[in-house]
């Protein structure tokens, strides 16, 4: 299984996961997977939120909550959930507005696991 099989599955589950990436802690992607007719710019998004995953990181830390495990925001046309898959690596999805963001998180928590067991 690689990757981009993991991502694929979730949208298999949930047709509203548009795009999905395996990311360095460093915003570099790894390996990405897009929907049929998606042309979001996956590369450019997951630099800009490792940055924000990692200074949300900071701020539980520094706050005892221990370190951070997920983050997701939302915009008007989509959302973005990333999930901690190992130190130094981060699963990230983005889906469209209609997603439901209990079901996004539990599928990328299940998805984060079998990730873990291809590093």
């Amino acid at each position: 299984m690689t990757f981009r099989d993991i991502i694929e599955e979730m949208y298999r589950k949930d047709p509203s996961v548009t795009s999905g990436a395996i990311v360095g802690s460093d915003g570099l992607t790894i390996d990405e997977w897009h929907a049929p007719g998606d042309s979001q710019d996956l590369s450019a998004l997951c630099a800009e939120a490792a940055q924000f995953f990692r200074e949300s990181d900071r701020i539980a830390v520094e706050n005892g909550l221990g370190e951070g495990q997920e983050l997701s925001f939302a915009g008007d046309r989509g959302r973005v959930f990333m999930q901690r898959v190992a130190n130094g690596y981060l699963l990230t999805i983005v889906t469209s507005s209609g997603a439901i963001p209990g079901r996004c998180r539990f599928l990328l928590r299940q998805a984060a696991r079998r990730a873990r067991e291809i590093l």
